[in-house]
């Protein structure tokens, strides 16, 4: 596990630095956040946060693995008091830089999400998981546990990531359905499914609240950066129809609500 753990954070710190998490810290892409902080989020995801905590003015919330932290900035810019967490040094670097910038009271922890070691337990009134934390995670039911172990009595864990019905795909648009591995194989790359999220959840007293299956918004969805800055933007704008685009038949993301529960 502690080389496993070793190759993530080595991967992340190489990554902070790479072209596309750089095209996400320009000026432009942070001035746009500020204007609208909840673009950084999903909009079904932003209605869910609404809709079961409206206020965040003063909420305590925590991000692991808060990768590009726009979330921590968004939550931050609504009023909520933030500890971003992740396993990458560089990432957090990056990311304390543009909070200074924007004068952005945000506490960086470097840790391991799984075990969220260094993360005070019944602390928090939100735990927010984004895109792409899933798959670094080889023991999702301990992360689960942490989770619920930071959270407060009544506390909320909501996440957001890729479907895991698209994990079987290899995904390519435009094109039909290719598949890469059954759906009920998980490993080597943590492609969790819908039961192990949820059993991970209810193993770690959560009690689900609501689960939402969302398309993809914009098609940064479907390339790599590398790829993305080539495409043909008329083509583009179809590419979240599934009469154009086969593989948009399929729900691009998954956003599970959940709630700790009280003991009496």
């Amino acid at each position: 596990m502690e080389e496993w753990l070793k190759q993530v954070k080595d991967n992340w710190n190489e990554t902070a630095d790479s072209d596309w998490y750089q095209s996400l810290r320009t000026d432009e892409k942070i001035e746009a956040l500020v204007k609208e902080p909840t673009n950084a989020f999903h909009p079904c995801v932003d209605q869910l946060i609404n809709k079961y905590m409206p206020h965040l003015q003063g909420k305590k919330v925590l991000l692991p693995s808060s990768g590009d932290n726009h979330a921590a900035f968004a939550f931050a810019l609504l009023g909520a008091e933030v500890t971003s967490a992740d396993i990458s040094e560089r990432q957090l670097e990056l990311a304390q830089e543009i909070a200074d910038k924007l004068n952005l009271s945000i506490c960086f922890v470097c840790d391991d999400t799984a075990h969220l070691s260094k993360i005070e337990e019944n602390c928090f009134d939100l735990v927010y998981t984004s895109n792409g934390t899933h798959t670094w995670i080889a023991d999702i039911a301990t992360m689960y546990e942490n989770i619920g172990r930071v959270l407060k009595p009544s506390g909320l864990s909501v996440m957001f990531d890729i479907h895991p019905f698209n994990r079987p795909f290899t995904g390519e648009p435009w094109k039909g359905p290719k598949i890469r591995k059954p759906y009920k194989e998980i490993m080597p790359h943590c492609h969790w499914r819908v039961q192990d999220l949820i059993n991970a959840m209810t193993g770690a007293k959560l009690c689900i609240k609501e689960m939402a299956e969302l398309q993809a918004v914009n098609a940064s969805f479907w390339f790599s950066y590398e790829e993305l800055i080539k495409q043909d933007n008329e083509e583009l704008a179809k590419i979240n129809q599934w009469e154009h685009n086969p593989m948009a038949a399929l729900p691009a993301w998954i956003s599970i609500v959940a709630q700790k529960q009280v003991c009496r």
